[in-house]
C-alpha cells in the first residue's frame, strides 16, 4: 500500500505539471500565431485577474543605447474576453515575432482545487513597431489554473515583474567569417564509429582558446576540433590566417582542450592539448612560431579522455605545474546517476624544471573522480598558495585548499561550496569588488526544474530499491547525506538549479547567491567568463549555451527525467542517453548564449538579446581577449558541429580603461597566480591571473580594468606569489597598455597601433 501510494502520488505530481507544461505550449502557439480567439479559450468563463502591464510599459534605464522598460501590473481584469484583449493589444505592436515561450518557473501548490497554482516564466523575442531590431520581454505571471473541464486554463493571473531590454543597434557583431575563423566545428570519428556506451558524449567537446603564441602584443586564437584543430595567428587587420600546418601542429583530432603556457620560463609560450582516446601532448615553443612534441620527454602521461587543463605554481618553486581535467570512459561507462562518482582520475604533475613533469596526483590527494568538465587556480585566503576548484558534471563541485607544502585539503563541505548539478565550468573572479575572489560554475538550469520535489524525489528512491539498482547506488546516496544531511530534496532541486555563484566571505566559507544575485538564467551553460565589456568598473558575465540541436520546436528533456525516475534499470543501460532513442528531436537545443551585465549591487541583467551577443548557436567554449587592441573585450566562441564565432566588442561608449600584462622573474614567468589591484573612481577592482579557467579554455592573460569615467587610476598594486613582493604605482593615466616587470619599478607602454578606441 505504501509503494503504491508513493508511485501514485509521484505521478499525479508529475501529471499536473506537465498539464501546466502542455498549456504553456499551448499558450506560447497562439501568442506567436496572434489567434485571439485561442488566447480567449485558455481563460475559464470566471477568469478574474489584473492588468498584467504588458502595454504602456515605463522606461526606466538607457545605458550604452541599451533601453529598459518595466512592466507595471494594473486594475482587475473580468472575463476572458478582457483578457485576451489586454494580449491583442500587446501583440498589435509588434511589427514581428521570432520567439514565444512559456514555462513553469514554480509549482506552488499542485494539489489546489479546482487546479493548481503557480509562478510561470513568460519570454517573447520580437520587433516592436517603429524599432529598428528586436529586443525582449520576460515576465514572471502568479497564476491559478482549473483543470475541471479536463484541460488546465487560467482562473487567475498577477504580474510579478517583467521588463522589456532593447536597443537600436547591436553591442556585439559576429565577425568570425570575415575574420577567417568561420568554420564548423565536426565530431571526433571515434564517437561516430566506435561503440559508445555513453553516446552522447559526441555532443561535449570542445572549448577554445586566445593566446598570444608569437609574442607579438596581438591574441591569436586555438580552435579545438574533432578532426583537426587549428590554430589561427592574428594578422592585426582584423583577419586571422591559418598556420596550424607551419606551426607542426597538425594531425590533432579528438581534441577538447589546448592551453598555452610558458613552463620553461623561456619567454615563450608552450602548448598541452588533450586527445581524448589517444595519449595528451605537450609542444615546447620553439620562439620562432613553430613547435616541438615533447611529451615523452616531459613525461606527461597518457590520461584518456581529458576534458580540461590547467597551469599554475601550486608550490611556488617558480614553475608552472599542470592540472588535467578528465571525465569518464563513454566506451564503456556511464555516469552511474544524478551523483556519479566514476569519473577517470584528475592528474597532477609536477614541473621539475628541467623539461620534465612528475606526477605527484596522489601525494598531493587532489585525484578528483568526479566527471571533470572544469578547473581553476586562485588564492581564495590570499595566503599567497593557489587553491584549486574542480568543478564536474553530474555531481558536485570539489574545493581544495593548499596546505602550502605540497598537499591539499578538501574543504568542498566546510566551506559551502558543493554547488551540486551538471557543472561545465570554472571560474573565479572578484564579481562584487571586495578583493576576495569569489567563484562561479556553470550548469543545467532545467525549464522543468519544477519536478525536483518531494513526490519525485520519493519516486525515484523507491524505484532505486523496487529495480535492484541499490547496490550502485546507496553508496553515492550515503555521501550526500554525509555531505548534506537529509536534504535530499534540496539537493535535487540544487541540481537543477543551473549555475552557482558562490560568494567568499573572507572565512574560508561561501555563500551561494545564485538567485539573490541573478546569475543563473535558464539553459544547458558551458564556458561562461568574466570580463567588463562595457568598461564600467564591474565585472559582467558571458555564457554560452546548448546541447542537441535537432529539430526546431522540439525538446526531450521532460521525457528523460521521467525515465530517469521511472526506470532506472534501463537508464543503467545507456539507452536514455543514446543518441538514436532521441533521433531528431532537440534537448536543450536552439538556446541563446547569454550575457549577465552587472548592476553594481552584486546582482546582474540578462541583455543578451538588446547587446547582440544572444547567439543561437550550439556553443561551447568562450575566450575572452581584446583581439583588436582597442580597450575593449571581445569574445571567441566555439561551437559544436556549429560555426565557431568572433563577438567584436563595439560598445559606444569611450569609457576608459587600462589593460595590464606582467612579467615574472622569480615568479613563473607568465605570472599565473600573480595579482592585481586597481583602484579608480572610488572603485577598487581585483584580477588574478589564470590558465586554463572556464570550459576547455583559455583566456586573456594580459588583464583588463574597465575605468569608467576616471582619467586616471589612483593606485596599481602588484603583488606577486613567489617573491611575495608587492609593486605599487600611483597616479597612472588611462586608456594605455602597460607591462609590469616582476622587481622593475617601472611601467613601461605598449603602443599597438590601434587606431579605434
Amino acid at each position: 500500500m505504501g509503494i503504491r501510494t508513493v508511485d501514485q502520488r509521484g505521478w499525479r505530481f508529475f501529471d499536473t505539471g506537465k498539464g501546466i507544461v502542455d498549456m504553456g505550449l499551448s499558450f506560447s502557439k497562439a501568442v506567436k500565431a496572434r489567434d485571439a480567439a485561442a488566447l480567449a479559450g485558455l481563460f475559464t468563463p470566471g477568469y478574474k485577474g489584473n492588468v498584467l502591464g504588458l502595454n504602456g510599459m515605463e522606461q526606466v534605464e538607457d545605458k550604452d543605447g541599451i533601453r529598459r522598460y518595466k512592466m507595471k501590473g494594473g486594475a482587475a481584469v473580468t472575463g476572458p474576453e478582457a483578457a485576451a484583449a489586454e494580449w491583442k493589444a500587446y501583440l498589435d505592436g509588434f511589427e514581428s515575432i521570432e520567439e514565444v515561450s512559456l514555462f513553469v518557473h514554480r509549482l506552488k501548490d499542485w494539489q489546489a482545487s479546482p487546479g493548481p497554482d503557480a509562478v510561470v516564466r513568460f519570454e517573447l523575442i520580437g520587433t516592436p513597431k517603429g524599432a529598428k531590431q528586436a529586443g525582449i520581454d520576460r515576465a514572471l505571471f502568479d497564476a491559478k489554473f482549473d483543470a475541471s473541464g479536463g484541460s488546465l486554463k487560467f482562473r487567475e493571473a498577477a504580474l510579478q515583474e517583467g521588463s522589456r531590454y532593447i536597443s537600436e543597434t547591436p553591442q556585439f557583431v559576429n565577425v568570425a567569417d570575415e575574420a577567417g575563423i568561420g568554420i564548423v566545428n565536426r565530431y571526433y570519428p571515434a564517437f561516430l564509429n566506435t561503440p559508445q556506451k555513453f553516446g552522447m558524449i559526441r555532443y561535449g567537446p570542445g572549448g577554445i582558446t586566445a593566446t598570444d603564441y608569437d609574442n607579438d602584443g596581438f591574441y591569436d586564437i586555438f580552435i579545438p576540433d574533432g578532426v583537426e584543430s587549428k590554430l589561427f595567428r592574428n594578422t592585426k587587420d582584423g583577419k586571422f590566417e591559418d598556420v596550424t600546418a607551419k606551426a607542426g601542429l597538425t594531425g590533432l583530432d579528438g581534441v577538447s582542450v589546448g592551453v598555452f603556457a610558458d613552463y620553461d620560463n623561456d619567454g615563450f609560450k608552450d602548448f598541452f592539448v588533450s586527445r581524448t582516446y589517444k595519449p595528451n601532448q605537450l609542444f615546447h615553443n620553439n620562439g620562432d612560431g613553430t613547435f616541438t612534441d615533447v611529451t615523452k620527454k616531459a613525461g606527461i602521461g597518457e590520461d584518456c579522455c581529458t576534458t580540461v587543463a590547467s597551469w599554475a605554481d601550486y608550490d611556488n618553486d617558480g614553475r608552472l605545474d599542470l592540472y588535467v581535467g578528465r571525465y569518464l570512459d563513454p566506451r564503456d561507462r556511464i555516469p552511474t546517476t544524478f551523483y556519479a562518482r566514476n569519473g577517470e582520475p584528475n592528474q597532477l604533475y609536477h614541473n621539475n624544471g628541467d623539461g620534465t613533469f612528475t606526477n605527484v596526483t596522489e601525494k598531493a590527494g587532489v585525484g578528483e573522480i568526479g566527471l571533470c568538465l572544469g578547473n581553476v587556480w586562485g588564492d581564495i585566503d590570499d595566503d599567497g598558495f593557489p587553491d584549486l576548484f574542480v568543478v564536474n558534471d553530474f555531481g558536485r563541485s570539489t574545493l581544495y585548499h593548499n596546505n602550502k607544502n605540497g598537499t591539499f585539503t578538501d574543504i568542498t563541505v566546510k566551506a559551502g561550496a558543493l554547488a551540486y548539478g551538471a557543472g561545465m565550468n570554472a571560474s573565479m573572479a572578484d564579481y562584487d569588488n571586495d578583493g576576495r575572489l569569489d567563484l562561479y560554475t556553470t550548469a543545467i538550469r532545467s525549464e522543468h526544474a519544477w519536478f525536483a520535489e518531494f513526490p519525485t524525489v520519493m519516486r525515484y528512491m523507491q524505484n532505486v530499491w523496487l529495480q535492484n539498482v541499490w547496490k550502485s547506488d546507496m553508496p553515492l546516496y550515503w555521501q550526500i547525506f554525509q555531505q548534506s544531511g537529509f536534504g535530499f530534496v534540496e539537493v535535487f532541486q540544487m541540481m537543477a538549479d543551473g549555475n552557482a555563484l558562490l560568494r567568499n566571505r573572507g572565512d574560508l566559507t561561501f555563500e551561494d547567491m545564485r538567485w539573490k544575485a541573478n546569475a543563473n538564467p535558464p539553459g544547458w551553460f558551458w564556458g561562461a567568463y568574466f570580463g567588463d565589456y562595457d568598461n564600467d568598473g564591474w565585472l559582467d558575465i558571458y555564457a554560452v549555451n546548448g546541447w542537441a540541436y535537432n529539430n526546431k520546436d522540439t525538446e526531450i528533456e521532460l521525457e528523460f527525467l521521467n525515465n530517469v525516475v521511472s526506470h532506472q534499470d534501463t537508464y543503467k543501460t545507456g539507452l536514455y542517453f543514446d543518441p538514436k532513442f532521441f533521433g531528431t528531436r532537440s534537448w536543450h537545443g536552439w538556446e541563446r548564449n547569454r550575457h549577465l551585465r552587472a548592476q553594481g549591487d552584486g546582482t546582474f541583467v540578462e541583455l543578451g538579446r538588446a547587446s547582440g551577443s544572444d547567439l543561437l548557436t550550439n556553443s561551447r567554449g568562450v575566450a575572452a581577449a581584446d583581439f583588436w587592441n582597442r580597450g575593449r573585450l571581445d569574445l571567441a566562441i566555439s561551437g559544436s558541429t556549429d560555426k565557431h564565432a568572433l563577438l567584436k566588442n563595439n560598445n559606444p561608449d569611450k569609457r576608459k580603461f587600462l589593460e595590464v600584462e606582467l612579467i615574472g622573474t622569480k615568479s613563473n614567468r607568465d605570472a599565473v597566480g600573480a595579482r592585481i589591484v586597481v583602484k579608480a573612481g572610488g572603485k577598487m577592482m581585483t584580477r588574478e591571473i589564470a590558465i586554463g579557467d572556464g570550459y576547455g579554455s583559455q583566456n586573456t592573460l594580459r588583464q583588463h580594468f574597465g575605468l569608467g569615467d576616471a582619467a586616471q587610476v589612483d593606485e596599481l598594486i602588484v603583488k606577486w606569489p613567489r617573491s611575495g613582493m608587492t609593486q605599487k604605482f600611483t597616479n597612472v593615466a588611462a586608456n594605455r597598455f602597460l607591462s609590469v616587470t616582476e622587481g622593475t619599478d617601472v611601467l613601461v607602454e605598449k603602443k599597438y597601433g590601434a587606431k579605434d578606441r
